[in-house]
């Protein structure tokens, strides 16, 4: 029953881009730049999740208004989009550490299939909002939502995807994951508007997360429902309700939780391209079988949205976060200290992109040995188009993860470093092909927990 509003939301969503479509139906063009898409970075929590071509390198939507537009405007080349996008991605991958553990490690090849549909109205070259939630982060987000801000009075769009993956080294491990999600926005003549997002995810975190040499797998659902209300060309007040559930397979049953989430914004728009904010958000985290993991979170930022040019925009904000257990159990402890949260995006020419993202914040735990962890990181993404072929990307992930170990357990103090260079190759408008090599290396005070992986991945990617 969790789930089924996923599944509600995602099919009405469906049904209505195909009514659409029925009266309207043109040839339809993928931008190349676009296409090169699927060099997602984030977290080991969300490692093995699809990406479809038309989503951006780093997941993350733009920051730029030009890019925040209808399917009216042009996408970054100047072409336009269409209502629906089919895709699947082929690759086979090669790692030197499949478990990802310490020692005695295991080599193994991976294949993967990663069919998908996505539909938005009016139609667009690129999915309009990025739904990436972080499995350990209080409420499902590790940095601010970027909604969809475009002028239509109706905006939707769902999307469909699955992969497919077949492991050399052992059959049995096989599997199958699935994402469902969709949005609907309604804008007002009178400057309110109204949203609705969701996603559903039967998915894994691979062999790197709480047992080593154990895979993690899940089902998620989160739903955000948002009020935004323009109410002078200064002030502008945002609401937004959301529900994260996370619930694991059995050995991961203590992560299995319900996150309900209240967050407003207060914005004061200090000139066309430049506003203030404030934001209070409140978080209480209830855990299904370890209730002694049940707390209240509450964050108070002060912030700025600074677009400074068409190529240059910024959205930082920082504050206090606090964390308050329900109950005083055994080494379990309140937290209170500074929360971070920067996104940067410059594009210095049309074809260059480059992208800074820091963020602080205390998030829950995913080992048996601790209540929580501190999470200080940092994302890089440069994405290159060299000629009309050839482009490339480097996508650079910096994260430390301090811990709150329960008493009589080791330390656990990680620091992990991903990198990602990759090369593609555009042989259609609807058809590109990548190299790309990972490293992903996780030194780690509590030795069980480090591993150093290497891969070498080959994909085929095709879209329309």
């Amino acid at each position: 029953m969790r789930y089924r509003g996923s599944f509600i939301l995602c099919s009405g969503l469906a049904a209505f881009c195909g009514l659409v479509l029925s009266g309207n139906v043109q040839a339809m063009q993928i931008d190349k730049l676009a296409v090169v898409a699927a060099n997602d970075i984030k977290p080991a929590s969300q490692d093995g999740q699809d990406v479809p071509m038309g989503q951006s390198a780093t997941g993350q939507g733009s920051l730029l208004p030009e890019e925040t537009g209808t399917g009216e405007g042009a996408s970054l080349f100047g072409l336009k989009g269409g209502y629906v996008h089919p895709y699947v991605t082929l690759q086979e991958a090669f790692t030197d550490n499949f478990y990802r553990v310490h020692s005695n490690t295991t080599s193994s090849s991976t294949t993967s299939i990663s069919p998908g549909i996505w539909f938005a109205v009016p139609g667009k070259k690129e999915i309009p909002v990025a739904i990436n939630p972080t499995n350990t982060a209080p409420g499902g987000f590790q940095s601010q939502f970027k909604d969809h801000e475009g002028t239509d009075r109706i905006q939707a769009y769902a999307r469909a995807g699955m992969d497919l993956n077949y492991y050399s080294t052992n059959s049995d491990l096989n599997s199958t994951g699935a994402v469902l999600e969709g949005m609907v926005r309604y804008n007002m003549p009178s400057g309110l508007s109204l949203q609705l997002v969701e996603q559903y995810r039967h998915g894994e975190e691979g062999f790197s997360t709480s047992v080593p040499g154990q895979q993690a797998k899940y089902n998620s659902n989160l739903m955000l429902g948002t009020v935004d209300w323009n109410m002078t060309e200064k002030f502008r007040t945002k609401l937004e309700y959301s529900n994260f559930v996370m619930d694991f397979d059995s050995g991961y049953s203590f992560r299995n939780r319900v996150d309900n989430a209240l967050d407003l914004y207060q914005y004061y728009k200090y000139s066309v391209k430049t506003a203030f904010f404030l934001e209070d958000k409140l978080v209480d985290v209830h855990y299904d079988t370890d209730s002694a993991n049940d707390n209240t979170q509450n964050f108070i930022f002060g912030g700025i949205k600074w677009d400074t040019t068409k190529k240059l925009s910024i959205l930082a904000k920082g504050g206090l976060q606090t964390r308050n257990f329900d109950n005083s159990g055994p080494g379990r402890k309140d937290f209170s200290g500074l929360a971070v949260d920067v996104q940067t995006e410059y594009r210095p020419t049309i074809k260059t992109k480059l992208t800074l993202d820091l963020y602080r914040m205390d998030e829950e735990t995913d080992y048996t040995i601790a209540s929580g962890k501190l999470v200080t990181g940092a994302r890089f993404g440069y994405a290159q188009y060299y000629t009309n072929k050839i482009s490339g990307s480097l996508d650079a992930l910096y994260e430390n993860a301090d811990y709150a170990e329960l008493p009589a357990q080791p330390t656990a103090d990680q620091n992990r470093i991903f990198l990602r260079p990759a090369v593609q190759y555009h042989f259609r408008d609807w058809l590109t092909g990548e190299v790309a090599f990972e490293y992903d290396n996780r030194d780690s005070t509590y030795s069980p927990f480090s591993y150093q992986a290497d891969t070498l991945l080959f994909n085929l990617k095709f879209a329309l």
